[in-house]
């Protein structure tokens, strides 16, 4: 005899006092109680919804889980605003004592140059109406060449961003040089000869032995420990 033949309705109904849990879940005599009856995950949700301690929602209503958390947003942006409101009302009185702060404005070399005062001053204008000027740099004895350029920017401490710079300065013929000549020269492949070559110097004798030497910069940048004069060329 199967088993189900042996499984009497009494065992699988669960309104009766014979009722056998193990043998109603394998039995095809089961039959639910109540069709809509509300499922759980485990046996501490269904304990929670008897208590009603927690509004634990049935599996399968997912609707009804949306509606709770739409909710739940909503009252807690209402108790947001609420509480920003109280807040605003709180502190009103104390507005007008309190002094407003300017927004703090950024600070750096450009603006600074809107700002610049004294002998720094001739210089804005020159970056202001695009002046050419006449920069006399200086060497570790004496007074090195000249920069014909213009200024782009400049600092406090006389560091200059120089464009469409000339350079002129004097040095003794090659015979007389202590040190050979390395300017003109290229470097080796695979530095810094690739992607910027060095300038060309053209040299021009004066005679006694000196030479005056020129060359063209794009843009260079002058420490203001080099620079002994500044003069205005175009005005």
């Amino acid at each position: 005899m199967s088993e189900d033949s042996s499984t009497s309705e009494s065992e699988t109904s669960a309104c009766s006092s014979t009722f056998d849990p193990m043998k109603a879940l394998y039995s095809d005599k089961t039959k639910v109680p109540v069709q809509s009856a509300p499922m759980y995950e485990n046996i501490q949700q269904f304990e929670a919804a008897l208590q009603k301690s927690i509004n634990i929602i049935p599996v399968g209503q997912a609707e009804l889980v949306k509606k709770r958390e739409d909710e739940k947003r909503e009252k807690k942006l209402e108790q947001e605003r609420e509480l920003e409101e109280r807040n605003k009302q709180r502190f009103a009185q104390y507005q007008g004592m309190v002094p407003a702060r300017e927004p703090k404005k950024k600070s750096n070399v450009l603006t600074r140059i809107e700002t610049t005062v004294g002998p720094l001053s001739a210089l804005r204008q020159c970056v202001d109406k695009r002046l050419r000027i006449k920069v006399i740099t200086r060497s570790a004895s004496g007074v090195r060449g000249e920069l014909h350029a213009n200024l782009v920017a400049f600092d406090k401490h006389w560091n200059l961003a120089l464009t469409d710079v000339l350079e002129v300065w004097k040095r003794k013929a090659l015979k007389k040089r202590k040190i050979p000549p390395a300017l003109g020269t290229r470097v080796p492949k695979g530095t810094a000869a690739g992607i910027s070559p060095v300038p060309v110097v053209t040299e021009t004798p004066l005679g006694g032995g000196v030479w005056e030497c020129t060359r063209h910069m794009a843009q260079i940048m002058v420490r203001g420990e080099h620079v002994v004069l500044i003069n205005v060329v175009e005005r």
